[in-house]
Formats: C-alpha cells, structure tokens, sequence
C-alpha cells in the first residue's frame, strides 16, 4: 500500500468519512422529514445574477495541490467543494435510478458488463482553456495508478483499463462483470474530471476543473474561495448563464454546536450537519430553513464500531507497500519475503501504551467475541442515549424499508448470551480477561459519549474496552493502514449496492493479483482481504455474492437476492457492530435560495441533490 494512503480516502458519496460515530438517518430528492413543504429549498421564481454564499462544512482537505478525482482523499465535504469546481461524467436522477448525463453523454455496456464505453460531450474547457476529450479521461485514470494515488486502490479490484477509442469515447474494461459500473461513473470519486496538467507529479498550483467555478484561494485551515467561471458551459432550462452566484466561500467548521451558531448568526449562510443533537436544534434557530435525508432514495451510511476482523495489519496493503521497490524495479518478489511479511504483521493495541504491537493476541479476530459484543449492546437504548432518539437503528446495511432488505438475522440485546460467549472463550483460550482498544476522535463530545455507552455495555458481560482518543485523520490512517483493534465509523450505503464492492472485496491468495504477482507459498484456499477492506474481513460466501451480484442486472431480483446474502454474512460474522443510521441535514437562511436544486446536463432533468452529505450549487442564488 502506498504511504500516502493515510487519510479519507474513501472515494464515493457512500461514505460519511467521519471517524466518530454520530447517529441515524439516509440523502436526495424532495421527500422531507421535520419539514412541511415539499418545496423547501427549492424555487421556481426568477433567480437574481451574482451575489455571495458562504457554506459551513465539516473538514477540511490535507492537501490542495492533489484536489482532484484521481488523487485527492475526499470526504464528503471534499465532494462539496469537488462539485464547485469540478463537472462529473454523469449524475444520478432525483429517484436514485438513472444514470443522467454531465460531461458524459451516455454509458453502454457490452454483453457481459466487462466492458463499458463512455461518450463525451464536446466543446467543453477547463477553466485552463485546454479541451476536454477523452485524452482528458485517459489521463485521469492513469494518474489514479501513479504512485501515492490513493484512488488507486479502490479501483484496482473493479478497473483494468481506460483506452481511448476515439477523440470523444473511451472504453472502461472492467476487472470482472460489472452491471452497474455506469453508477461508479456518477457516484465515485472518478467521475471528477481535473485538467491534465495538475494532473502531472509535483504539481503545485490550484485544482482546475471544468465546473460552475474556479478556486481564487485555498489553504488548508483557511477558507476556500471560488469566484464563477465566466464561461462555463451549462445554462438553465430558460437559457440563462450557470452559475447564477457570483461567488462561493467553503469555511471549515468542525464543532456541531459551533456551526450551528455560525448559521444563525449569519457568519455562514448554509451549513451540512451529520450530528443529531445540532440536526435537533436546527428547529429552535429562527430565518434558516432546514431538510434531512431521512426519506431520500438512496441507502444511508452506518454509524457502526469497525472492527479489525483478522488482527492483523492490512496484509495486501502493507504486502503492497513493502514490495514497492521490486515492482518500480520490474523484479518479481520473493516469495520468501511476501510470506514473511504477511506472517509478520499479526498484533494488537496494547491498552497501556496505545500502540500497535507486533505478535500481541488481540481478541477481535474470534468471531465469538464479536458476536458477544453484539449481543451486549442495546442498540435501541444507544440511539435514545446519544441521539435523543432521532433517527432508525441499524441491524445491518440496509434500511429496513429498502429493496434490498430481508432481516438478516443481526444478534439482538442479550446480556446473557454474551457473558455466555465470553466466558466459553476464556475457557477455551485459559485466559482471565478479554479486552481490546477503541479510538475515537479526540475532542469530539459525541464521540465521547458515545464510547461511554459501549463501553458500559461490554464492561457488564466482561468484556474491557480502552479509549485511544486521536485526531480524525489519525484514526482513519489507523483503519487504512490495519493498526487498530476497533474504531468508531461511518461509511457504506448510496444508490447501488456495486459502490461497495471494494470496502468489502478479498482475493484468493494463490490467485495473481492484479499487478500480476502471486502469493503462491500461502496455504490453498487462503483469502486475503483487499487493500480497501478496511475491517480485514474475508468471506468467500460474501465473495462469490457480490460477484453473482454484479454480472446480474442492476436492481433485479436475482442481484439483490445476492446483497442480501452478503449483509446476512456481516450478520453471522459480525464483521462491524451496527449501531444506528446516519442522518445529515443542509440548512440555509431565508436569503438563500433554489439551494436543493439541481440538473444534469440537458438543464431540465432533476438530480439527485444533496447526494451523501455533498451537494451542486450552480443553480443557487441569494437575495
């Protein structure tokens, strides 16, 4: 794994990418919860030209320089500013169905889904002046393979290639059958189009995109200002010029409650929020209107504990980094080494020091404590404690009024079933104590409290959890990079299901792996998990599901037949311990206006907008 996959390299609106847990909820097209009109945020009056609008998000970016699809580590504040600045190939519609046009016209499929073809649209710029074609797509996939993209390997299980077949049409050749690839194209990171030349290493200027704005200043901890690009190519469905402000400010706030007031002060004219006690204030703060994504037409992310299945670093991963040397070389690895280094990296965190050690027994990777842990934890009880009941607990990853929900059979409340479970360990492994580390982010109320809740549960069936508070970033390179026990968590949901596929992905080890190297001295059979499976969980039941999944048509019975089996495997396997649904809300003053709208390319049809916690704004004005 490269060194500089270390931070929220999670890649697609599926994923909240907070490190603390907050709690509840689903994001997209007109369907409110606690608000009365459907038309919030949404106006049909004639819009005012220029004006300023300053947003309030959660966090901030590492890095500036490498701001774009094929590099940069997003999280979904970073798919807010991305969608300033850049188009993506394509959008999904308001229901959550269909693949809309951007600076994609249309995606097709071959027969078999292992090839997809992209055309583009013609006669669009980045703000740079340089065309975009499909040299330009060419170009940004190959900079996801250069070394330290962390994009790259979370497509390296999904994407063999990108070719260009004509000036204005490229072909992606799919890894394996892969029927709704066409949604990655709108909902992952790769669909953010960044001019060639900031594509190219050491680079240092400013993101160039060919979005409704161009970035004027931006450092990370300090705003980031954008001012409209005059010749942007959309226009509304009356033919006016997008985007209708003039300019656009992103100011990181990462306190809840010091957000909130941000709004209502009018520092900040709109805000995203994720956590439920400010999503529960919004409604005592006067002139601001607010919507949540309780009802949208896409899967919410879970807040869930992650839990380092095989107590061990990320083998791949870490097989990866090591071994980079003999690939840039054009060497084959020694087998020795890769045996070695796999058998190696087997440890825990110790809960005096708080440090990863090598060869320590960690307790996490016998599923019978996990499902202890899950039996322990009232999670009904954790949603009314730390979410003052907002919100709809989680057995699994599905909502339970989703299309792909079957009751898979998550361990509910039982204290007596987990004391039960955690004393046959303990006799079995002749031990006297089970205990493991948890991070949570440091300073985070939410997290803090929402750790003394789970710690409290276990601590009655026997089980001893120590906090490692650290900083988000910290806690998320812990999880990246395999030197944690557990970790508070959001991630998953979206649209489709095929998004997921690479947070849960695992490979046959005496199959090559996709750079064409082998690690043919591990036992027949082993499976090793992705370099992007970030819980260290191989199944090959979860496997073969999510692969039947996908060959299959998006959204048939048979497809969701399968990603049902994969979310009762979590179930039996305890892979995370599930907590509640995430909620987010946007909330803007009454001067803000049209702030829930948005349209694909055609300027007509009706996106899907807020998407996960990010949002379009061109067609935005203030009064």
């Amino acid at each position: 794994m490269s060194a500089n996959l270390d931070r929220r390299s999670f890649l697609t609106h599926t994923a909240a990418t907070l490190g603390g847990v907050v709690v509840a909820g689903g994001i997209g097209d007109g369907l409110l919860a606690d608000m009365a009109s459907a038309a919030t945020g949404v106006n049909s009056g004639t819009p005012r030209i220029g004006g300023h609008l300053k947003v309030g998000v959660l966090s901030d970016v590492l890095s500036v320089s490498n701001f774009n699809g094929s590099q940069a580590s997003m999280d979904a504040s970073a798919f807010s500013r991305a969608n300033a600045v850049y188009d993506p190939l394509f959008q999904m519609s308001s229901d959550g169905k269909t693949v809309l046009p951007m600076l994609g016209l249309k995606a097709t499929p071959n027969s078999n889904y292992t090839v997809w073809t992209v055309t583009l649209r013609k006669g669009v710029k980045f703000t740079d002046g340089t065309a975009f074609n499909a040299a330009a797509v060419v170009a940004n996939y190959k900079a996801t393979q250069s070394p330290g993209s962390p994009v790259g390997p979370a497509i390296l299980p999904i994407i063999k290639s990108v070719v260009a077949t004509g000036p204005y049409t490229v072909a992606y050749n799919m890894v394996i059958p892969f029927s709704s690839f066409d949604v990655n194209l709108a909902e992952q990171q790769i669909t953010f189009m960044a001019a060639p030349k900031t594509l190219v290493s050491g680079y240092k200027g400013l993101p160039i995109g060919t979005g409704p704005f161009k970035i004027v200043s931006w450092t990370p901890g300090n705003p980031t200002v954008m001012t409209a690009n005059p010749h942007y190519w959309r226009k509304d469905s009356h033919g006016r010029k997008l985007p209708y402000l003039k300019s656009l400010t992103f100011v990181t706030i990462v306190d809840d409650a010091a957000r909130n007031q941000a709004l209502q002060s009018g520092s900040v004219d709109m805000i995203v929020t994720q956590n439920n006690a400010s999503i529960g204030a919004l409604k005592s703060i006067k002139n601001i209107k607010y919507r949540t994504d309780a009802k949208d037409p896409r899967e919410p992310s879970v807040n869930c504990i992650i839990l380092n299945n095989s107590g061990t670093l990320n083998q791949f991963g870490v097989w990866g980094q090591l071994a980079e040397s003999y690939v840039a070389a054009g060497k084959p690895i020694p087998k020795g080494l890769q045996q070695a280094v796999l058998s190696a990296q087997s440890g825990s965190v110790n809960p005096s020091t708080l440090q990863w050690e090598p060869g320590r027994s960690g307790v996490l990777s016998d599923e019978t404590i996990r499902q202890a842990c899950a039996f322990a934890i009232n999670r009904t009880q954790f949603l009314k404690t730390t979410g003052a009941g907002v919100g709809t607990v989680a057995d699994g990853i599905y909502r339970t009024n989703s299309p792909y929900y079957k009751n898979p059979n998550y361990p509910n409340y039982n204290p007596n079933q987990a004391k039960s479970l955690v004393n046959a360990y303990k006799s079995k492994n002749n031990v006297t104590s089970v205990a493991f580390v948890m991070d949570i982010v440091a300073g985070s109320n939410a997290a803090t409290q929402a750790f003394g809740f789970i710690q409290q549960q276990l601590a009655a069936v026997g089980i001893t959890v120590t906090p490692r508070p650290v900083q988000q970033g910290t806690l998320i390179a812990n999880v990246i990079q395999g030197s944690y026990d557990s970790a508070q968590w959001n991630q998953f949901g979206g649209v489709d299901q095929g998004l997921n596929y690479v947070w849960w992905d695992s490979v046959s080890a005496t199959d090559p792996f996709p750079v064409g190297l082998s690690l043919t001295s591990l036992p027949a059979g082993t499976i090793i998990p992705g370099e992007v499976n970030f819980a260290h969980q191989a199944d090959r039941t979860i496997e073969q599901s999510m692969a039947a999944a996908l060959s299959l048509p998006r959204g048939s019975a048979s497809s969701i037949a399968n990603w049902q089996t994969v979310n009762s495997q979590f179930a039996k396997n305890v892979n995370y311990l599930f907590l509640t649904h995430l909620l987010t809300a946007f909330a803007a003053r009454n001067n803000v206006q049209n702030w829930l709208y948005a349209t694909a390319g055609d300027g007509v049809t009706r996106t899907l907008n807020p998407d996960g916690g990010s949002a379009r704004w061109d067609q935005i004005w203030t009064v």
